[in-house]
């Protein structure tokens, strides 16, 4: 796996630099090119609540009987032993760290959001490559670079950018447990010895780069100091006005793609 991952990152590394003066960000949503699924994506920094978010809009389209698919960011199998081996042992440059988060999505855009989104799901992403434009662009790689990375990503049909004050973020991060971790606080960066001001400095920039992409990709900004209630009601309410949820009804005879394949092997 680890040498498949090596693999998949070399030949991306590859393609980036010799496409470097053909860059252009890519303005299409799934919408707009014409799929029959809609991806909505969570944004925002850690500790924001956005993942407590999204979970409760997925229970509650699930609850509903729609067709829902959820996808958080470095979660593929196909990655994942890699980039925790380069954690712990601290083997990651901003580079190499941004090349294989890029696999990681790359593989999972692949074998799992387009097939779903090309079968009518609704997919919900609790992170999406807005993530990548702004750590990886704090961590000290070129703009332009990051971007043309994930240049083969279509943009969600919806993202919600989670706003919330640093010292929310870092207060929620600590009471669920007692420690930050090594790179959310930004420890790798040598910012400063003291992870709390580390987190400070690392979120805070992060959080500049969100600021800096609001307008130009559309998102609907939501007051993460608020509590969890009227936060998720004010994204069921937006979520149903911008996307119709009866197009997403699961019928009986609706399978996912997943499943189906499954069957045809057995």
């Amino acid at each position: 796996m680890a040498l498949l991952a090596e693999l998949v990152i070399s030949k991306i590394y590859f393609k980036i630099n010799a496409d470097q003066r053909t860059f252009k960000v890519r303005v299409k949503t799934f919408a707009d090119l014409g799929f029959p699924g809609r991806l909505i994506a969570v944004e925002g920094l850690d500790g924001s609540g956005k993942s407590t978010q999204i979970y409760l809009l997925k229970r509650w389209l699930e609850l509903q009987g729609l067709k829902v698919f959820f996808s958080e960011w470095n979660s593929s199998a196909l990655v994942k032993n890699a980039t925790s081996k380069g954690k712990k042992r601290e083997l990651l440059t901003p580079t190499t760290f941004s090349l294989i988060h890029a696999t990681d999505f790359a593989d999972r855009y692949e074998r799992h959001l387009v097939p779903l989104l090309r079968a009518g799901y609704l997919v919900l992403c609790d992170r999406y490559i807005f993530t990548a434009f702004a750590r990886d662009t704090v961590r000290g790689c070129p703009p332009e670079w990051v971007r043309q990375i994930y240049n083969f990503a279509a943009l969600p049909d919806l993202t919600f950018f989670f706003k919330a004050d640093l010292e929310v973020s870092l207060n929620r991060i600590l009471d669920n447990r007692p420690e930050l971790k090594y790179f959310e606080a930004g420890m790798d960066m040598r910012l400063s010895t003291d992870p709390y001001e580390s987190f400070r400095i690392f979120q805070g920039r992060i959080l500049e780069q969100y600021m800096g992409m609001r307008d130009e990709f559309k998102f609907v900004t939501v007051d993460a100091n608020d509590i969890i209630e009227p936060q998720q009601k004010h994204v069921r309410e937006l979520v149903a006005k911008r996307i119709d949820l009866s197009k997403f009804a699961m019928h009986s005879h609706s399978r996912s793609p997943f499943l189906t394949h499954a069957a045809k092997k057995s």
